[in-house]
């Protein structure tokens, strides 16, 4: 802790008095009363003091007052000690932006004043922490966050939507695609606000569409009814299949179906993935069938018909035809 001079404490003296002081060689004419500001963060400090050195240099060093390396001074030490001194103490504080860090001694506190002595250049959008106006302490870390607009065009694809459209002249369970689905184009405008490197917020400038995307068109068939000579038949879907026959020969079949009725004609063999056993059936040309068995051959879209003798299976051969699931008669 520095002591000041007890002189110090002495006030101005009208001139005769301070010539009796001098007369009684308690002082000589060489002394000053000199005018001492320091100045840091925390606030000002004013002091007065008698010395009898002629510059400032001594003077502080008689009161004990340090200058640091990195303080700034008012006027030279060596100068005289007839004007006031101000000691604005140096601080060790640091500046971060996008791409630096800096770390500076600063002997002027407000924060636009350390950024103009790095040479660090504000931008119209950028954000200062602590603010421009405000003063800092040691230690202090003043952030620069760098902010600027881009602009994004971009073409974006227009999903297609499908339409469905019944059509009463198609059995049910079909369908057939009319028009291909295309996607469209559109074209975005945004513009996004970057802070550093970083994308805190999106406008959207245009929205225009360059294509306009074409509907997939689907038709599908609502016919649930055949006629069958003066007969009708309601189903609830129609299945193109392929078509084979066979007969439960003796000498290597048990005639029992994997539904564990015997096989015969109007048994038919199915994929129960596509037509669950014990589901009621009509084919055109072999007539009603109940789907009752299966086999390692019959996959998909596949069918057998059961026949009772080995000619008729063995005549029918390979064929494609429809089969139909049998629904019951809707009631009126």
């Amino acid at each position: 802790m520095a002591h000041w001079p007890r002189m110090g404490r002495l006030r101005r003296k009208p001139a005769w008095a301070l010539s009796a002081i001098v007369a009684m060689g308690l002082v000589s004419l060489d002394t000053h009363y000199v005018n001492l500001t320091i100045a840091s963060p925390q606030g000002i400090t004013e002091k007065s003091f008698w010395t009898w050195h002629q510059t400032w240099a001594a003077a502080l060093a008689q009161a004990g007052v340090k200058v640091r390396r990195h303080d700034r001074l008012s006027r030279r030490l060596a100068s005289a000690v007839t004007a006031p001194l101000t000691i604005w103490r140096g601080i060790r504080v640091s500046v971060v932006t996008e791409h630096h860090r800096y770390t500076t001694w600063a002997s002027h506190y407000r924060v636009r004043a350390i950024l103009a002595a790095l040479d660090v250049h504000l931008r119209p959008l950028d954000i200062v922490d602590p603010a421009r106006r405000q003063s800092v302490a040691a230690g202090a870390i003043i952030r620069v966050i760098r902010r600027h607009y881009s602009t994004v065009r971009q073409a974006v694809p227009l999903a297609y939507s499908t339409q469905y459209r019944p059509d009463p002249a198609m059995y049910v369970g079909n369908r057939r695609v009319l028009q291909a689905g295309q996607a469209g184009t559109a074209w975005r405008a945004r513009r996004l606000l970057w802070a550093d490197r970083h994308v805190v917020a999106t406008e959207m400038l245009a929205n225009r569409v360059a294509t306009a995307p074409k509907p997939r068109v689907i038709e599908y068939g609502t016919q649930n009814r055949i006629n069958r000579g003066g007969g009708v038949v309601y189903f609830s879907r129609e299945i193109n299949m392929i078509a084979t026959a066979y007969w439960p020969n003796p000498a290597w079949s048990s005639g029992i179906t994997a539904l564990g009725i015997p096989a015969r004609y109007g048994v038919v063999a199915v994929d129960p993935r596509v037509i669950p056993l014990g589901t009621r059936l009509y084919i055109p040309g072999y007539g009603f069938a109940i789907a009752a068995d299966t086999g390692s051959a019959i996959q998909g879209n596949r069918i057998d018909l059961c026949y009772n003798t080995g000619w008729q299976a063995q005549d029918y051969g390979v064929q494609s035809v429809q089969v139909f699931v049998v629904a019951p008669a809707p009631h009126n």
